[in-house]
């Protein structure tokens, strides 16, 4: 699992570069970093990821959650991926599952141009690394990542490595953003649908066809190449 970023203000920030891809090779750095809710970020923090190549940042929560603004010359993007689709929602929200990868998979067939505008986004961002969050950067932030790895055949065992590393920052986060990530609460809704943080990540991982998903979700030509290729940091194959 690889270490959290050192920024000061953020508990749950990673690079997703150096994750082995199923052809040996591993994924870049510096092209897309996950995180959760900037609020604690201080001056040097800024400063941190200026330095790391930052140069777009993406909110993904929902409007009534947005706080905060990030300095210039951060281009700062929100896009909603939860929606308002209530009827979507009600389920997993009365048995827990929106806080587990147990919703991605039919978040991703029945919401998917939530996820295609996240796309969009990102592949029409200006040139830099592009950092994008939620308020934990677990599951929002989550299902993103799943996605952009499964683009770059990131191996299941390197893509539930990098899953995991909310739970071992989960105690780090919860000093900084004084409050609970309910750790315990995420294990117990796993296990009462027959699964551990690691089975329901892998098994969601292991069953996204993302090539069809793009076909369906309707991406234009430019915007998939550009998630394919890691904004041309990787060639096409």
């Amino acid at each position: 699992m690889k270490p959290a970023l050192s920024i000061n203000g953020l508990a749950n920030a990673r690079d997703l570069g150096g994750l082995e891809r199923v052809d040996g090779t591993t994924t870049p750095d510096r092209i897309f970093i996950r995180a959760e809710r900037l609020d604690e970020v201080s001056a040097s923090g800024w400063e941190a990821l200026l330095a790391y190549g930052v140069r777009t940042v993406i909110d993904l929560r929902r409007p009534d959650e947005s706080s905060g603004e990030v300095p210039s010359p951060l281009a700062h993007v929100r896009v909603d991926l939860d929606g308002d689709d209530v009827g979507f929602w009600a389920p997993y929200e009365a048995d827990g599952r929106w806080g587990t990868p147990l919703y991605y998979l039919a978040h991703l067939q029945e919401l998917p141009h939530r996820l295609a505008e996240v796309l969009t986004a990102m592949a029409s961002a200006d040139d830099g690394a592009i950092l994008f969050h939620c308020s934990a950067g677990w599951d929002r932030t989550g299902l993103v990542a799943a996605v952009l790895l499964r683009a770059l055949d990131v191996t299941s065992d390197a893509a539930v490595r990098d899953y995991m590393g909310s739970f071992a920052n989960a105690e780090r986060m919860a000093l900084l953003h004084r409050r609970s990530f309910e750790v315990e609460e995420r294990h117990q809704i796993l296990g009462r649908f027959g699964h551990t943080p690691d089975s329901a990540f892998r098994d969601m991982y292991e069953n996204l066809r993302i090539d069809d998903w793009f076909t369906e979700a309707g991406l234009d030509h430019e915007t998939r190449t550009a998630i394919t290729t890691w904004r041309g940091a990787v060639p096409r194959t």
